[in-house]
């Protein structure tokens, strides 16, 4: 009997300090009752604070607040927009804060990458962007949330690790049918790093089925 005890005790301890921690976290102000969160232990900041800081910043995007989501983007690096997975400083479209502040004056078509199937440029206005690209569903009310950890992935490369070293990260994620195979998932990745001790967003990266 104390074996088995011993036994049960070990695989409870293993679960809890395991790769991946599921957990329901509270007062994050814009997540659904029945999102489920999983976090990925070697994150160094506490789950609380940063998917309450992803949040705030879904929710400057979801009103088109371009005033509000220029506070989170960071000072010096500014903020890359990446339409898929696989991130490409080289053509990937940058802003500065400034720049996105004045989001709501601009009708200007910028080329903010190239296009998985083909190769070709993605020219859009900030608004045809957003809707296609960043706020293609409402992440504010995302089922599933990854705290430094992806929740779904597909063929492209994932490299926001290798793009931001040291970066935190969160991934708000409409994972589609409960098919694995379903091709309708997407996601919202929303990218930090330090600056004079404080978190700000460096990249905004949407993710979803690729070919």
């Amino acid at each position: 009997m104390k074996k088995v005890l011993l036994f049960l005790l070990n695989a409870a301890i293993g679960a809890g300090i395991g790769i991946l921690i599921f957990a329901l976290v509270a007062g994050t102000g814009g997540s659904s009752d029945k999102t489920r969160y999983i976090i990925n232990e070697t994150g160094t900041v506490s789950s609380d604070s940063l998917t309450q800081l992803a949040f705030q910043v879904a929710s400057a995007i979801k009103a088109s607040d371009y005033d509000r989501l220029s506070d989170f983007v960071h000072p010096d690096y500014g903020i890359v927009f990446s339409p898929y997975a696989t991130v490409n400083l080289s053509s990937n479209r940058w802003f500065t804060a400034d720049e996105v502040s004045d989001f709501d004056n601009s009708s200007e078509q910028y080329v903010w990458g190239l296009t998985n199937d083909g190769g070709e440029p993605i020219q859009m206005s900030v608004s045809d962007y957003f809707s296609r690209y960043v706020f293609n569903y409402d992440y504010t009310i995302a089922p599933l949330v990854g705290i430094n950890y992806i929740v779904r992935s597909g063929n492209s490369v994932e490299n926001i690790m290798e793009a931001f070293p040291g970066s935190q990260f969160v991934d708000l994620c409409y994972p589609g049918a409960s098919d694995s195979e379903s091709q309708d998932w997407s996601t919202l990745r929303l990218v930090f790093e330090d600056y004079d001790g404080q978190l700000m967003l460096t990249a905004i990266i949407h993710s979803e089925y690729t070919i």
